[in-house]
């Protein structure tokens, strides 16, 4: 015969799981799991510094050949009247020769900075701020351009400061542009 708590007790427990043995619990999956993480940001970490090499060796390589590409001082002409070309013999071998590039003026390099303000202003009210691991870039950009307007504000018909500036303002609205265009590759594959 049951007593009064034993049939409260099997009816609380009617397979009798209390009466089974205690089992150890699985083995832990964390150190596999962040083996694979560090892997993953090693490997991700090791093609951001290629791809940065590779970059820095392609600027080297376009700088070199534009110097490679200017005439040296010996060889231009003594007389500035004169060109190689004026000869009747060199006309006919001479290639022409583009013309030297010009710096632009101040004030088109100020309007030019004006309009990519302006379209950087209108791509934040639309689209917001950019993804984490762009806006990082974005933060140095900018700290970038404000240096630049602070060696402006002491010489502000600098040409040099200004190209660097919308130099450092077309890299802030190509982070804009390529946010913009993976924003849309990811809707467009949906």
């Amino acid at each position: 015969m049951m007593t009064r708590h034993e049939v409260r007790q099997r009816a609380d427990d009617p397979l009798d799981l209390r009466g089974l043995p205690l089992a150890d619990p699985p083995a832990d999956g964390w150190p596999e799991i962040e083996a694979a993480l560090l892997e993953r940001n090693r490997r991700g970490r090791a093609q951001r510094i290629g791809g940065g090499l590779l970059a820095v060796a392609a600027s080297a390589v376009l700088a070199f050949s534009l110097m490679l590409g200017r005439p040296l001082p010996g060889d231009l002409p003594a007389d500035p009247g004169t060109t190689v070309a004026d000869t009747p013999a060199a006309a006919a071998t001479a290639e022409p020769t583009p013309a030297p590039l010009q710096e632009p003026p101040l004030e088109s390099l100020i309007a030019m900075s004006q309009q990519l303000e302006g379209r950087i202003r209108a791509w934040r009210a639309s689209a917001g701020d950019l993804p984490s691991d762009v806006l990082v870039y974005q933060v140095e950009l900018q700290d970038l351009i404000v240096q630049v307007d602070e060696a402006l504000s002491a010489s502000p018909d600098s040409t040099e400061l200004w190209s660097q500036r919308v130099n450092l303002l077309l890299d802030v609205t190509r982070l804009y542009e390529n946010s913009l265009r993976r924003e849309y590759y990811r809707m467009a594959s949906l």
